[in-house]
């Protein structure tokens, strides 16, 4: 029967089913584990950071400044320790990628869900590009169509207005000059009446 010994400061301790030893590639994979939640509690205390700083930045009361300040300390210690495991969990995954027999699993071939949507962004613009100028090449067509004609009778109708008026305009000219030579021919009387009469010898 194995006799157990005592874990490394850098390794963990995986628990196996009773009689049963934990496969290196069981290892591997949970150092990987452990080195997965190590990331995401960096990322999570460095948001943390991000929003305190900002509540920092915005804040005006000396107290509510001070008590940010000690939050932004405990914070950055925190997340120095876990830099700290983190680096320690990244040795014990080279370590244990190093063991003999482990069975590495290749990352996946699926396609980035940014590299489907760009894809989708371009077929669309492909797509509705041509569409679009079809549209506009329609539109403008329908506006460059001749209004339809008028009627006869219509025409007909404006040309007797239009002499209408043009006689209109004519008789009102004629009795303009009529009045303009009577105003004269009483301005000129006017003035005759008012020159004395020359003394006869």
């Amino acid at each position: 029967m194995p006799q157990a010994t005592a874990p490394s400061p850098q390794t963990e301790v995986v628990v196996a089913p009773a009689g049963q030893a934990p496969t290196v590639t069981e290892m591997y994979e949970a150092a990987r584990l452990q080195r997965r939640e190590l990331q995401s509690q960096q990322s999570e205390l460095q948001g943390q950071r991000r929003r305190v700083r900002e509540q920092l930045n915005s804040a005006t009361n000396p107290a509510d400044i001070k008590g940010l300040e000690g939050r932004l300390v405990m914070i950055d210690q925190r997340i120095a320790d876990v830099e700290k495991q983190l680096a320690s969990a990244d040795a014990l995954v080279a370590t244990r990628a190093a063991n003999p027999g482990v069975v590495i699993e290749e990352p996946s071939s699926a396609p980035d869900p940014t590299e489907i949507i760009g894809m989708g962004m371009g077929f669309s613009m492909v797509l509705l590009f041509p569409l679009s100028i079809a549209y506009a090449r329609r539109l403008w067509r329908r506006s460059s169509i001749v209004p339809p004609t008028l009627p006869p009778e219509f025409t007909d109708r404006m040309a007797n207005l239009e002499r209408g008026v043009e006689a209109i305009a004519i008789e009102v000219e004629r009795l303009g000059e009529g009045q303009r030579f009577v105003t004269q021919v009483l301005s000129e009387a006017d003035r005759r009446r008012q020159v004395p009469a020359l003394p006869s010898d």
